[in-house]
């Protein structure tokens, strides 16, 4: 197989479950291969655009493409490329549903930026903490609610009503709960939002509402379609349910061994977890066979 674009999920996948971080020295050493060897890498995630480029500060200017929002949002660190954004009618419509959720915790995510509405500053805040303590992160008790969302969701503006926003381009609704209520609250939100939304869960507790068609594989077809790059010329990572159609689209896909057992049941191949950065290693063995193909 011809190796000519590499897309890789964040959370649960590159990045370690605690600190948020993979080894810099490591990829940068793979970029600078993947560079010269004309190998794309497309960071896919259902982060906001702004905290992908908090990952991947060390690497700006390197021409990494980044498909983020779940496949909401796809650009480059200095332009847009493609968002897909929900009408306003849509927002509202959504609004309307989750108003039935009131323990549910969520954040308006648009490409000018993302939105909490006060009344949902604590259910999201203390879901967040809640979470992050049990996974042994250390998150400072005195910090204020949106100084606290705002190391999750960079840039998040709090408003009374949706009429603050004016007309900003949503593309991604996410919401937070507790790991243990996810497949019931995602039961009852197939039945209750508009049919052009789409409710599918990303792992840790979190549950993102898109468009109806839009997710990281529908992203990475427009990117490969863009670039000239055959579906089998890509290779993709992956843990959660928001990558499936990644993984199921891309010539190879593969699931980290920490993956969910659905997501490992697709994935062509199975390699290690995120905390022993697999992904990094299994990137540097493709680099390799790409390399002696070559030769």
């Amino acid at each position: 197989m011809t190796l000519k674009l590499i897309a890789t999920d964040m959370d649960g996948t590159l990045l370690t479950d605690a600190e948020k971080t993979f080894d810099h020295e490591y990829f940068g050493r793979l970029l600078t291969r993947m560079e010269k060897l004309d190998v794309k890498f497309v960071v896919a995630s259902g982060n906001q655009f702004p905290k992908l480029l908090q990952y991947m500060q060390d690497f700006l200017g390197r021409n990494i493409l980044y498909v983020a929002e779940n496949g909401g949002y796809i650009a480059r660190e200095d332009r847009d490329i493609l968002i897909s954004a929900f009408s306003p009618e849509t927002v509202a419509a959504v609004v309307k549903v989750l108003d039935q959720f009131p323990d549910l915790g969520f954040i308006i995510s648009a490409h000018e930026g993302a939105f909490l509405i006060r009344d949902r500053a604590e259910p999201i805040t203390r879901i967040v903490r809640e979470h992050m303590e049990f996974l042994g992160a250390e998150v400072p008790r005195e910090l204020d609610y949106i100084s606290f969302i705002n190391r999750f969701y960079p840039g998040t503006q709090v408003i009374e009503s949706l009429d603050e926003m004016g007309d900003a381009s949503v593309v991604k609704f996410a919401l937070q709960t507790h790991r243990r209520d996810i497949e019931n609250i995602l039961k009852q939100l197939v039945d209750l939002l508009p049919s052009n939304v789409v409710p599918v869960a990303s792992g840790f507790g979190a549950i993102d509402l898109v468009s109806r068609g839009v997710n990281k594989g529908s992203a990475l077809k427009w990117v490969g379609q863009e670039l000239g790059i055959k579906p089998e010329e890509m290779i993709a990572f992956g843990d959660n349910s928001n990558d499936l159609e990644m993984l199921q689209y891309v010539g190879e896909g593969i699931a980290v061994e920490n993956a969910a057992p659905h997501v490992k049941a697709v994935a062509d191949t199975v390699i290690g977890t995120n905390e022993d950065g697999a992904v990094l290693k299994y990137i540097e063995v493709k680099l390799d066979q790409l390399e002696s193909a070559q030769q």
